[in-house]
């Protein structure tokens, strides 16, 4: 027996289900696209809120997911955020998915990019990641602040992070 993950790819109903199935399934299709927001947040414990599908960045200029079957929420993005060449500068991993390459947000990029999309993601979801990234172990604000000048919305979040900070 097999199952459908998305279109186009499936997988063995007795094979062991990794969180990012989804992800991976997308990425054998579109390569560029990197896992993201929702996503990235619930793989990293930034939020208990519900996916609804699956959260991708593509760079602007792609042709995008797409999918009647199967929930895709695709952001896009300009190139530079999301250039494989430059993951580490721009706050992307790589890590491996039932043997697929899977690029994906990390915790700071991820926590960061929640605030950078408020039509998108609620306020009470970014507040939430953020209050959770601050307190995780190994967080260091400057390397964040850096991170999040690079992405432009470091002025947005920089009142709150350090007010949550400071407690």
């Amino acid at each position: 027996m097999v199952r459908r993950v998305v279109p186009g790819v499936y997988v063995g109903t007795s094979h062991p289900e990794h969180t990012l199935i989804e992800a991976a399934a997308w990425t054998t299709r579109h390569p560029q696209a990197v896992a993201a927001l929702l996503t990235a947040a619930i793989y990293h414990d930034l939020t208990d809120a519900f996916a609804r599908g699956t959260w991708l960045y593509v760079p602007f200029g792609t042709s995008p997911p797409r999918s009647r079957v199967v929930p895709v929420h695709v952001v896009q993005i300009a190139p530079r955020l999301v250039e494989p060449d430059l993951d580490e500068e721009n706050g992307i991993s790589r890590l491996e998915v039932h043997g697929v390459a899977v690029r994906i947000t990390n915790a700071d990029r991820t926590t960061l990019d929640l605030w950078r999309y408020p039509r998108r993601i609620s306020r009470e979801v970014a507040l939430d990641a953020l209050r959770r990234r601050v307190k995780a172990e190994g967080f260091e604000m400057p390397k964040f602040a850096r991170l999040g000048q690079h992405l432009g919305v470091w002025e947005r979040i920089e009142p709150v992070a350090q007010g949550l900070v400071m407690r």
